[in-house]
């Protein structure tokens, strides 16, 4: 689904149009629904490209996807280094939930169908929004959060209020949705172009995930997913690529990801990782053969070089090791800029290919697939979820699925966490790995420790890092409240940075 590209520009200049919001809120036709419509893209679009940067630079690297050779400080948990990308997905994340916060004060008390449906959407997405923040940076402003001058310093709110919040919201969102008559009005949804239906779904698509991330810790988990998945009616969800939740950037300018930007000389330096080609390459233990699993030619090059006039050209995929030095990643195969394989370049050649992934089917269905494994839910069994789980994202790249794929002996179900979560690693690149890091932390899968270099494992006491440093801002605009939360979290940066979520066990 193409986006209006005079939508996004106007969400750009978002900011200037807020200087004049009480005189654009005077204006005699529907003033509050053209207020709303301002709002909610603003809502949905303004976190998108830092949400995709933090991935790009942090979660990819400690998710073992890639390395950024020449750059790769947060690859080895050098989070200091991180403050810039790590402020500005908290600040572009809380202008959202500000502009959320302005949504609901403009539809308080009315009954009007259109303004019920924005308010269902502004929580919903300020639920992911909150969920996002809480998951880079755990405890988090959130009852207080986006007041503007009515709370200047709100207080951090600990992750399981935060979880208890989202998940509310998102059930009375669905709730509100449901009502006879709700709809939008005309321009003011950019994700599912006025879809009530498709809202409701991406509402309980997020429950899903949401009550699976805490079902370490909450008891009723378990039977509020039975409960979602045993009425699709009152609660449907995505049941096809056609329905996830993504924003689909066109690649023409403004409405393009800040990657899929990026100088194609840019992109040379960023490889694949060690453990993602050996993970891919099939059960032959050699990649580059009809074994790999397809996704490893899509997103990764074999080596610029020529076997016949290089004795060190080997013809195979070679990944750098995550959290090394810039030395040892630089030095893959002897010289990385010609042994190394760089991760895809397709996005920079492609620019509408890279969308926003909020929550794909894939993710959806694997989410079914543990839940009916685990015996809580009877619809289907764990292996037909699992299998549509893989095949959803396959067809989401378009690739074609080789003959007996399913079936083979890497891929196919065995009844296992460990198989589980190692298809769900693989699927979820480029798919939100913000939300892959939660879930490797949910489980300890995959075991990243096996394959994880010395240098990383120095910095966070041989563990895989859980969280980041809150933005130095906070020290000075929000100091009391940033003292306490930080502190909770340790003495030191590698306690900071490996203490634990709430969700973990």
């Amino acid at each position: 689904m193409r986006k209006n590209i005079a939508i996004i520009t106007l969400v750009c200049l978002f900011a200037s149009c807020t200087d004049n919001f009480q005189e654009t809120n005077k204006n005699s036709i529907q003033p509050t629904k053209a207020a709303v419509q301002t709002l909610l893209p603003a809502i949905i679009f303004g976190p998108l490209n830092s949400h995709l940067n933090l991935q790009t630079r942090l979660t990819n690297q400690i998710m073992h996807y890639a390395v950024w050779r020449n750059d790769n400080q947060l690859d080895y948990y050098d989070f200091v280094s991180g403050n810039g990308i790590f402020s500005d997905y908290w600040q572009e994340h809380y202008k959202a939930v500000r502009s959320y916060r302005e949504l609901i004060s403009l539809t308080q008390g009315s009954a009007g169908a259109n303004l019920k449906a924005y308010t269902a959407a502004g929580k919903i997405m300020n639920a992911f929004h909150m969920a996002s923040i809480s998951e880079v940076f755990v405890d988090a402003p959130y009852s207080e959060a986006g007041k503007g001058s009515e709370v200047l310093q709100p207080k951090y709110d600990d992750q399981e209020a935060i979880y208890t919040g989202i998940l509310k919201d998102l059930e009375e969102a669905n709730t509100m949705l449901s009502e006879s008559g709700v709809s939008f009005a005309p321009g003011g949804d950019i994700l599912f172009g006025g879809s009530v239906e498709k809202w409701r779904k991406f509402a309980n698509s997020l429950r899903l995930r949401y009550l699976l991330r805490a079902s370490n810790k909450l008891a009723s988990a378990a039977t509020n997913i039975n409960t979602i998945v045993s009425d699709p009616t009152k609660y449907p969800i995505i049941t096809s690529n056609s329905e996830a939740a993504i924003y689909n950037f066109s690649g023409v300018a403004p409405n393009v990801s800040d990657f899929a930007n990026l100088l194609p000389t840019a992109v040379t330096a960023l490889t694949t990782s060690e453990r993602f080609i050996d993970a891919l390459d099939g059960v032959d233990n050699q990649n580059n053969t009809a074994d790999d699993d397809p996704r490893l030619a899509f997103f990764s090059s074999l080596p610029n070089c020529d076997s016949s006039t290089d004795n060190k050209c080997t013809d195979k995929y070679l990944g750098a090791k995550n959290g090394t030095s810039r030395e040892i990643a630089q030095g893959t195969g002897g010289n990385a800029e010609l042994y190394a394989s760089s991760h895809t370049g397709r996005f920079q050649t492609d620019k509408s290919l890279l969308d926003f992934v909020f929550i794909s089917y894939s993710e959806v269905r694997f989410i079914l697939a543990e839940a009916a494994m685990k015996g809580w839910i009877s619809s289907g069994t764990p292996k037909e979820h699992y299998d549509a789980a893989i095949a959803a994202n396959l067809e989401y790249w378009k690739i074609t699925m080789p003959n007996g794929f399913a079936d083979r002996e890497d891929v196919k179900w065995d009844n296992s966490m460990e198989r589980l979560m190692a298809q769900k690693w693989v699927a979820m690149l480029w798919n939100n790995t913000v939300e892959m890091w939660g879930e490797q932390k949910r489980t300890g899968l995959p075991n990243l420790v096996t394959t994880l270099g010395d240098l990383a494992k120095s910095n966070a006491n041989n563990k895989v890092a859980t969280r980041v440093f809150y933005p130095q801002l906070e020290q000075s605009t929000n100091g009391s409240n940033y003292q306490a939360a930080s502190s909770k979290f340790g003495a030191s940066s590698p306690e900071k940075i490996t203490a634990k979520n709430w969700y973990q066990n």
